[in-house]
């Protein structure tokens, strides 16, 4: 009877607190003056509060806990640490070294997501670095100065149906937008605006999907004259097909279409400056195809090479047609090992060729590791990862990059990247 009686009281407390550690602390209170007037012998006391404790815990895992709001009970933490040694050396036309450099770097990623309603996802992220959209790291040395940490991401989705996802706000790329390598963007670069994906069963081997977006890149607001002139955007649209051709063969191939409105005569602040340029600024527009394809193949060896349990060869088209010519660019890759490098001992190492001429692509966009985020580049990119523990992995990255014209296409620039990265 006791019992009872306490369990009632215990949930009175539950329903009238506003978070766990609140109402744990008052039903400690309570069973101790329950304890100092002889109602409950300490044993049955301590019985109580590890049942209680265990309850509590089971209801906010399962988001049925009274004490605290639905969203909150939703929410989840992630978020990463990466320490970087990066070698980097650029030879002349000479071939001979200009510059050798040594670097430590490091980045951390802290961000937030939680279901406020049904169907309706909010995160936000925080990041290292300064105002580069291609970059969040931050370089050791500078005489211990307090780096900065920005806003990443922050963002609202929308799910209509459990196919189709609507993004708002500021956002990463991947969800949106499909890519088998850096080509075109730059890993770090998130994107400002709206967005949607959906993906649909054509039947139990083929999927298609549709993603598309609308993405503002310069907005004046200071400048009378300036404000005569459309605002420069980005819209594209993507459509694929992923399809499993035999039990461990797979394909998947997407064309996009992306299409800039005012963006001729304008000058990006974080440009690379190799685009073809006049008096004003840009001199052409880029409105593009791109064509995406990887096929993937499961036990590619079977029994004869059994760590490798994955292999996969893929490449990326970039056609700009308003240029006559250095409108072009592509990559061509491989990649062998796990398919995904997570649990611990897994690994994949990759080979890619890339080729981007100097007005295939707008130069604010691309790999930024890749000759600086240049156009008018090619060469060679090696990496190799691997998961020393569950979420510790290792990663090597070696980059060696040239010009494709001008006075300085001997110019072969070496970068060798040693990462340990902290996932948590």
């Amino acid at each position: 009877m006791k019992k009872y009686f306490l369990s009632f009281l215990l949930g009175m407390i539950l329903v009238g607190v506003s978070a766990v550690q609140g109402y744990a602390g008052e039903i400690d209170i309570l069973v101790e003056k329950l304890v100092e007037k002889g109602i409950l012998a300490p044993v049955e006391a301590q019985i109580i509060l590890d049942e209680t404790k265990q309850e509590v815990a089971k209801e906010v895992a399962e988001n049925k806990s009274y004490a605290l709001p639905k969203w909150a009970q939703k929410m989840k933490l992630k978020g990463d640490l990466r320490a970087r040694y990066q070698y980097q050396t650029k030879t002349g036309d000479d071939h001979q070294a200009k510059y050798h450099r040594n670097r430590g770097r490091y980045r951390f990623r802290l961000g937030v997501t939680t279901d406020v309603v049904d169907q309706v996802e909010v995160g936000f992220g925080l990041a290292t670095g300064g105002t580069d959209p291609r970059s969040t790291n931050q370089t050791m040395g500078q005489a211990f100065e307090t780096p900065d940490i920005r806003l990443d991401y922050a963002y609202a989705k929308y799910s209509p149906l459990s196919s189709t996802d609507i993004y708002l706000g500021r956002f990463a790329r991947k969800p949106v937008l499909w890519q088998t390598d850096d080509l075109l963007w730059d890993g770090d670069i998130n994107l400002d605006g709206i967005a949607a994906s959906t993906t649909h069963s054509i039947n139990s081997k083929n999927d298609w999907f549709l993603n598309g977006g609308i993405f503002p890149l310069i907005q004046y607001t200071d400048d009378a004259e300036k404000n005569q002139a459309a605002d420069p955007c980005m819209y594209y649209v993507q459509a694929g097909i992923e399809s499993k051709i035999i039990d461990n063969v797979s394909l998947k191939g997407a064309l996009a279409y992306y299409a800039f409105s005012g963006i001729k005569g304008k000058t990006f602040s974080d440009s690379a400056g190799t685009n073809t340029g006049n008096a004003t600024g840009l001199a052409y527009s880029y409105n593009t195809l791109n064509p995406t394809v990887e096929l993937g193949i499961k036990e590619p060896f079977g029994s004869l090479l059994p760590s490798v349990k994955y292999l996969a060869f893929f490449g990326n088209f970039i056609s700009n047609p308003d240029p006559s010519d250095e409108n072009m660019g592509y990559l061509a890759g491989i990649k062998f090992g796990d398919k995904k490098v997570g649990k611990p001992k897994t690994w994949q190492a990759k080979y890619m060729y890339r080729h981007l001429e100097k007005d295939a692509w707008l130069d604010i966009f691309p790999d930024s590791d890749a000759y600086g985020g240049d156009t008018n580049i090619a060469g060679h990119e090696v990496s190799l990862a691997y998961a020393w523990k569950n979420n510790v992995i290792l990663g090597l990255d070696y980059y060696e990059m040239h010009p494709l014209e001008g006075s300085n296409q001997h110019a072969t620039e070496h970068l060798l990247q040693a990462d340990v990265l902290f996932k948590f």
